[in-house]
């Protein structure tokens, strides 16, 4: 029989990561413990759309995904930038419930937000930190803002589900950005 623990080189599942399993740097990823919906309903163009914009729009998990990134390669701090990918492993988990979903409604999950193929031009690379952590707090605003709307638009309640509970993990990384902008700006006066 396999054993059943958790390997550190094997990614956990998506239970396991709702679950809050540590990653092999040890440490909690940043996110509600509620778990995520699924969303089902008939085929739903006008829904799809909306969903592809939150999925890889310009303010999309594709964009913050690769920003985050993009950023946890490029600061020398190791808890900071492990606080970055953690976060980005949340908004991989947004894009794949997103995908399901947009799936699930009958449309097609290829990196679009319907009109326009994503473009790493979407990404903000602001250094350095003080102005790295300025543009993750608008993002993480712009994306909050967005799940609220559509939630509040769509009339299917697994899509308005899924949306309010994402947004409920970008109020978290709101707040851990906030946090981290105020004890760099607390450095600054010293």
């Amino acid at each position: 029989m396999r054993d059943k623990r958790i390997d550190q080189d094997t990614p956990p599942t998506r239970t396991q990561f709702q679950q809050g399993v540590k990653s092999r740097h040890d440490s909690i990823v940043l996110f509600d413990t509620a778990p995520y919906p699924t969303v089902t309903g008939p085929h739903d163009p006008e829904t799809v759309e909306m969903l592809k914009s939150d999925y890889a729009g310009a303010g999309g998990e594709l964009t913050a995904i690769t920003q985050y990134i993009f950023q946890n390669n490029s600061v020398d701090d190791e808890t900071f930038s492990n606080a970055l990918l953690q976060i980005a492993i949340v908004e991989m988990t947004h894009l794949d419930m997103l995908g399901d979903a947009i799936h699930a409604l009958g449309g097609s999950t290829e990196f679009s937000d319907g009109h326009r193929f994503w473009s790493a031009e979407y990404v903000d690379y602001s250094l350095p930190r003080i102005e790295m952590l300025r543009a993750n707090i608008r993002a993480e605003r712009g994306a909050i803002r967005a799940y609220n709307d559509h939630a509040a638009r769509t009339s299917n309640s697994s899509v308005r589900d899924l949306l309010l509970r994402i947004a409920s993990d970008e109020k978290l990384h709101l707040q851990f950005f906030q946090d981290q902008l105020a004890q760099e700006l607390a450095k600054d006066k010293e």
